[in-house]
């Protein structure tokens, strides 16, 4: 249970919108019959892509509302503007943790999850829980790292149709080995592209992933954030995102 955000841009990336998602670890929307005093303050993390190279992958724990680590690099990603040059390509994917009851709490298991395929670097931020995920020991995985891992692992490819047949299969097999899930909404990225996927089996009004294309840039947040427009992903589908900015739509299930 979490707040996602994603951009992808060839113009700026404002200092703005991190202060802005950051609020979101207290004042973002709380799940139906949940604790809201708890927000989004059981971790975070941020990763960033310059043109297709993670150049920076933050994890910590607690609230990102009161950790200068998170501050300190949202402003390494932000000042990036000042030497940036026209046509380079940024993508930053963020995450603010609230952990689901039972599950560990610790910089192992913030998102955004990294791993290696195929000669990329994938970057993966997840809002749901598993109906039958594992319980996580030390060093073991959390749900959102076993699904990770099934789309990794379903994976062909790095195209937007590649990505959609991908998600297609980890909803069949989490459905069939996992018993579902609340949610199954996630932020995925290599650098040259950024996919957002959102489906959900209960609480809609939570499991909300919102999409605007500002022009030079397009953002992907959990709840509008610095002007965005309310246009929803719509449930079961993936938007995908090129280094060409150009939006495309996947109906997945």
């Amino acid at each position: 249970m979490c707040r996602l955000f994603g951009a992808i841009s060839q113009g700026p990336v404002y200092y703005d919108l991190f202060e802005e998602f950051a609020d979101l670890a207290v004042l973002g929307n709380t799940p139906r019959g949940g604790a809201d005093e708890r927000g989004h303050r059981d971790g975070w993390g941020l990763a960033f892509f310059r043109n297709g190279k993670l150049v920076e992958h933050v994890r910590g724990v607690g609230s990102a509302e009161d950790d200068p680590k998170y501050f300190k690099a949202a402003w390494n990603i932000a000042k990036t503007n000042i030497d940036r040059k026209a046509g380079e390509r940024l993508v930053v994917i963020a995450h603010l943790r609230r952990a689901s009851e039972g599950t560990p709490i610790g910089p192992e298991w913030s998102h955004p999850f990294v791993e290696s395929k195929g000669g990329r670097t994938w970057a993966f931020a997840h809002n749901g829980g598993l109906t039958d995920g594992p319980v996580p020991v030390e060093g073991g995985r959390t749900d959102s790292q076993v699904a990770f891992k099934l789309l990794l692992g379903n994976l062909d490819g790095s195209d937007p149709e590649h990505v959609a047949a991908a998600t297609k299969a980890t909803v069949e097999a989490v459905r069939r080995d996992y018993g579902g899930y609340s949610s199954l909404n996630f932020l995925l990225s290599d650098g040259d592209s950024i996919h957002a996927f959102r489906d959900y089996e209960t609480d809609s009004g939570y499991y909300t992933l919102y999409y605007d294309d500002f022009g030079e840039a397009v953002l992907v947040c959990s709840q509008p954030i610095l002007g965005m427009k309310e246009d929803p992903v719509v449930k079961g589908s993936l938007v995908s995102v090129g280094p060409d900015l150009r939006l495309r739509r996947h109906q997945v299930v």
